[in-house]
């Protein structure tokens, strides 16, 4: 399959480090990151509530012609309907990291894990869509209103997100959907493959295990040290064996009454 390519630019400003290195280099077999992530500015004033910004600006604000087949703009400001990604005209995508990324930080998730599950599921809506994306006001129906962990959760609930950005799945509903809009098997067990590399940091799982489980991680710990003791103890007996010095066994010891062959020879050459 052609992969599908796909540009990246920050619209506005982000408050919060941003590692463009790890999405740029990001392996995938379905899309690639085309050129640098490139910085853009509002030149409009928000116009709904909240000081969002409404699709109507956002399509004037994102650029119209760029090199690829789909554009993902990443900001920070509210937007239509306090969503937290909406389709726009042209095969362009807006992300907004306003409250998403309180709620990303809150429970450890690194940004970028946002931004890697929204263009898988875009990536998806576009070959769904026979390599197109609709745009917002077209009703496709491809989410589903629970959140089961799924790169389609529609997360009606900002905070729902964060079960579907430590390897999220792709739920056997929507693979029977995504099957029946012609895209090949191949293609989903190939995202499915790789969005499993989606994962929070192996640190925060650890403590996360540590808050949920105090008591096991305290017998984890007693009985990890103990080990590292007998495993010490048997280290230091070795290297103390070791630097012994070391009889040698061959060399003959002579009784001091014992009287050899050589001494007698000795004694008769005097006499």
């Amino acid at each position: 399959m052609k992969k599908i390519k796909i540009k990246i630019g920050i619209i506005g400003y982000l408050p919060f480090e941003f590692n463009r290195k790890l999405i740029k280099n990001w392996k995938s077999d379905i899309f690639e990151i085309v050129d640098e992530i490139e910085e853009y500015h509002f030149t409009n004033d928000s116009d709904t509530f909240s000081w969002g910004y409404s699709d109507r600006i956002l399509n004037q604000e994102l650029p119209q012609t760029f090199d690829g087949d789909l554009f993902v703009g990443i900001t920070y400001v509210p937007i239509e309907n306090n969503f937290y990604a909406r389709r726009l005209e042209s095969n362009r995508i807006i992300l907004s990291y306003f409250e998403m990324y309180q709620i990303l930080k809150q429970d450890d998730f690194p940004m970028e894990n946002l931004l890697l599950r929204v263009l898988y599921a875009y990536s998806l809506v576009y070959l769904r869509n026979n390599r197109t994306i609709p745009q917002q006001n077209e009703l496709l129906g491809f989410t589903h209103d629970d959140t089961r962990g799924c790169l389609f959760d529609m997360n009606g609930n900002k905070s729902d997100v964060i079960f579907s950005l430590d390897s999220p799945k792709i739920c056997d509903d929507c693979t029977t959907r995504i099957r029946t809009e012609k895209v090949s098997d191949n293609c989903t067990n190939q995202i499915k493959k790789e969005i499993k590399r989606i994962k929070k940091k192996k640190f925060y799982k650890i403590s996360e295990f540590i808050k949920r489980k105090p008591l096991l991680s305290l017998l984890f710990s007693a009985i990890f040290g103990i080990l590292i003791s007998i495993a010490a103890s048997a280290l230091y007996d070795t290297i103390k064996n070791e630097m012994k010095p070391k009889v040698n066994t061959t060399e003959k010891v002579t009784h001091p009454n014992m009287t050899t062959k050589k001494d007698k020879q000795r004694q008769n050459t005097s006499s």
